[in-house]
């Protein structure tokens, strides 16, 4: 592998005990491509996630800090739920600037993903609060919504966010076009075939690296894959976090034709098409034939039955019917 460099360049601690480039150097030889862009990634987020949790702790210290009143000015239009364009609008105001896919990505992963808003439990994850809205008001009378320290944090935790996404979005343009590639790749951190993925899988993983994890390191990375929260990623959502838009979409169109093949007549090339238009025209002749000996059996039975009254009507898969008697 030539010219690969970790994708996040991380300006690490002084007080840091390991060194991102030093770890992937140390192991560089022995991973292949995929997993030297995951790998590092998972490392790097990591270290992230960690400088997110310093943030979270000093606003959850600060009794000063009303999450409910940040939530209010970041929902626009004060229907109690965060809305896309609620979230570029106020991302522009805490002059947060990305790039539209970075913003659509990023509202994604922090709870848009499955209907579309971001609710105040969802919200309040990102600030490591309780989920059930306390509506706290703040002890402090003071102008605004947030003092200048707040503000500072409360800037520096989404961008730390928008810093994640946009590793996810570059990992994806590494390794995510090339389904088959994520299979394997898949399989290969699903050591007991289970079918999905839990935490443990990536903590064997990392360790099998040569990497040391102590309490809950790589559990909030973990925790951010899942699509739905439940403990596990499936093949399906590490698929769709980890593929590029145009792979995923080609997926699901092969993974539809083989659960639901096309008929013959849209499988059909333009030349075969007189071919097939003669085999409909045969088709349809067969019917009327068929029809037309129908109308004749009919009239036989009528001109029957008109000559003997009291004889039985046999119904198909029927027994005796006879009029007037048993």
């Amino acid at each position: 592998m030539t010219q690969a460099q970790p994708f996040i360049p991380l300006a690490v601690d002084e007080n840091k005990q390991y060194d991102l480039k030093n770890i992937l150097q140390k192991q560089i030889k022995s991973l292949t491509p995929e997993e030297y862009h995951f790998f590092s990634f998972l490392i790097a987020t990591n270290h992230v996630f960690e400088q997110l949790t310093n943030c979270q702790n000093k606003l959850n210290n600060d009794p000063t800090f009303s999450l409910w009143k940040l939530f209010e000015f970041f929902d626009v239009n004060g229907d109690r739920k965060l809305q896309l364009e609620d979230f570029i609008i106020t991302l522009q105001k805490l002059d947060i600037l990305l790039k539209r896919e970075e913003i659509e990505s990023l509202f994604s992963t922090l709870g848009g993903e499955d209907d579309n808003i971001i609710s105040y439990a969802e919200f309040a994850n990102l600030f490591k609060f309780s989920t059930t809205p306390q509506w706290r008001q703040s002890k402090t009378q003071q102008e605004g919504i947030l003092n200048q320290d707040q503000q500072k944090l409360v800037h520096q935790i989404f961008s730390l966010y928008a810093k994640i996404e946009r590793s996810v979005l570059y990992l994806r343009t590494q390794i995510g076009n090339d389904i088959q590639l994520l299979e394997d790749f898949f399989r290969k951190l699903d050591q007991k075939q289970k079918g999905y993925l839990i935490y443990n899988d990536f903590v064997i993983y990392i360790k099998s690296k040569g990497v040391q994890i102590k309490g809950n390191d790589y559990y909030r990375v973990f925790f951010m894959l899942q699509q739905y929260k439940s403990g596990r990623i499936s093949f399906n959502e590490f698929l769709k976090k980890f593929s590029t838009r145009e792979a995923y979409q080609n997926y699901l169109q092969q993974l539809d034709i083989l659960i639901h093949p096309p008929q013959l007549a849209t499988r059909q090339s333009i030349e075969q098409q007189p071919a097939l238009q003669q085999k409909v025209d045969s088709m349809t002749n067969l019917d009327n034939k068929q029809n037309q000996q129908n109308e004749m059996s009919k009239i036989s039975q009528q001109s029957r039955f008109s000559q003997d009254l009291d004889d039985s009507i046999r119904l198909p898969g029927y027994t005796r019917y006879v009029f007037g008697n048993n």
